[in-house]
């Protein structure tokens, strides 16, 4: 009978262990979709007004309605072609709570200069967003107004024609111009500046003479003739600016896309990593964020995290490469 009894007392407790267990796991499922409680910051790694800016402003407005209580609030840390942020991405804790837009450049580049801890793979994609091309500008009442012209006056006059490059020396604004001087037999001068805006004030302005810059950024200076673009650096035309000579059509095999994502720490957790491919996918499906990237001329891209990855390793792999031919890096 004492036997039967401690038998019974055993599988009571079992039972109320499972019971527990049961219980426990049901909460930690329940807690781990508690997301999100708190302000969600989204770093900008250039200055405020540039494309990557803008694009993220627009998510900083819209996320919230497919993300059920989020706060993003968009926080610019400018500086060091992008290291700046995307080494305090790095560094911020894996909860969701601190992501990033950021272009691939940015990324997947500088870690070749051996100057940050985090490498090109990092950071948890969440999803693509847009994408965009690369375009030498100059004033559009400069004595250049076609690429055989300016071509013609940069090999007759080598260090002569400076030009801004957003992001410093050696970043993905840089290279293209770079790898151009290289194929081409030129001499240009770059001058780094940490964003778009500063760079577009300085070549109105006449300080300097041409800047590499994404064409959304510049479209309204063009059509109105305040600026006129010279060549385009990327692999596919420009949507809105289809006349204007891509480097490969030129004889010279360059191209460098501008494509930006969203970024996490490594080790968020898979449930947040869900929730958040999910809002973004529906934020940018959604009619009125499609009207207001069209507005901003920025085309939207939206790819999953694979996606994002395997762009990555790519402009890595590519940008090691040409580093190298150039003398950048060892």
């Amino acid at each position: 009978m004492k036997k039967l009894v401690m038998l019974a007392m055993a599988m009571v407790l079992l039972l109320l262990a499972a019971c527990s267990s049961d219980d426990s796991k049901a909460a930690g499922a329940e807690k781990a979709i508690e997301y999100p409680k708190q302000p969600i910051e989204l770093i900008v790694p250039f200055a405020p007004g540039g494309s990557t800016d803008i694009g993220a402003r627009i998510l900083e407005k819209h996320l919230s309605k497919y993300l059920p209580g989020a706060q993003v609030v968009v926080v610019n840390k400018p500086g060091g072609s992008g290291t700046i942020a995307m080494s305090d991405l790095y560094n911020s804790k894996p909860d969701g709570y601190t992501l990033s837009l950021a272009t691939h450049r940015a990324t997947a580049m500088q870690p070749l200069y051996g100057k940050v801890k985090y490498g090109h793979d990092s950071f948890q994609p969440i999803a693509k967003v847009f994408g965009n091309q690369q375009v030498l500008v100059v004033r559009g009442d400069s004595q250049w107004k076609t690429f055989d012209e300016w071509l013609k006056y940069v090999k007759a006059n080598p260090d002569e024609f400076t030009f801004a490059v957003s992001g410093g020396i050696g970043s993905g604004s840089h290279l293209p111009m770079a790898e151009l001087e290289k194929l081409a037999g030129i001499k240009v001068k770059p001058v780094p500046f940490e964003g778009t805006p500063p760079a577009i004030t300085a070549l109105l302005g006449g300080h300097i003479q041409g800047a590499v810059l994404q064409p959304s950024d510049v479209k309204e200076m063009i059509e109105s003739g305040e600026l006129r673009a010279i060549f385009n650096a990327a692999s596919v035309p420009v949507p809105y600016f289809p006349e204007v000579p891509l480097l490969i059509d030129k004889g010279y095999d360059i191209a460098y896309d501008s494509n930006t994502s969203l970024l996490a720490p490594k080790g968020v957790p898979q449930e947040i990593v869900e929730m958040l491919q999910e809002a973004v996918k529906k934020t940018m499906e959604d009619p009125e964020v499609i009207a207001e990237f069209e507005k901003v001329n920025l085309q939207i891209q939206l790819g999953d995290a694979a996606v994002v990855q395997k762009e990555l390793d790519e402009e890595n792999a590519k940008s090691k490469v040409i580093l190298k031919e150039l003398g950048l890096i060892e």
